[in-house]
């Protein structure tokens, strides 16, 4: 399953030269309910974009060239042209499937940024949801061990992401593979309420 971003940076990379309306159409997202503009203007700062030929007359388009392909994915950026850091979720993906077996601890020191730590915390709940989600194997431990985990499932480059309603979602697979069920995520809600 694709993020409107993705679907957006896939078809640039197909039009190759595009003005809004077409990119909307060829990605097949709605231009009203996202925000096109605010995402290419950001690509334009990032000089990732260029502008061919901009709107002169009212109702005239602007016409967009792509000029740093950067790959298959979707560069993030604000509408500064700045481009965020990478989230502790994916440092921690990565460096999951290079440590193969690693404790919290060896996680947070491998995928921390001197700007940018990892609490502890943090990192031990995304292992518990990978660990349900199958991705993770917990390993045995003797009395005073620390717990150690094995990384068991590798389904691509993107980390597979916990939701705001309690649920990891394998973004290579766009398959839900833990979590409460939406009715469940419902009740909490109502509870709270």
């Amino acid at each position: 399953m694709l993020t409107t971003r993705e679907k957006l940076w896939t078809a640039m990379r197909g039009l190759k030269r595009f003005t809004v309306p077409e990119l909307a159409h060829a990605a097949g997202v709605d231009s009203i309910r996202y925000n096109l503009r605010d995402y290419i203007l950001g690509l334009v700062r990032a000089e990732i974009l260029g502008v061919e030929r901009p709107a002169g007359r009212p109702g005239e388009c602007s016409v967009y060239v792509l000029s740093r392909d950067l790959g298959v994915d979707a560069p993030r950026v604000r509408r500064d042209g700045s481009m965020p850091r990478e989230s502790a979720q994916s440092r921690m993906w990565k460096s999951m499937k290079i440590l193969r077996v690693f404790s919290v601890r060896d996680l947070v020191v491998h995928a921390a940024l001197p700007d940018a730590p990892i609490a502890p915390g943090a990192a031990l709940r995304y292992c518990q949801w990978l660990a349900r989600g199958g991705y993770l194997t917990p390993l045995p431990r003797e009395k005073g061990d620390v717990a150690r985990y094995r990384f068991i499932r590798d389904t691509g480059a993107k980390a597979p992401q916990i939701l705001s309603v309690k649920q990891l979602l394998d973004a290579n697979t766009g398959k839900i593979m833990a979590g409460q069920s939406m009715q469940e995520a419902l009740d909490e809600s109502e509870a709270s309420a």
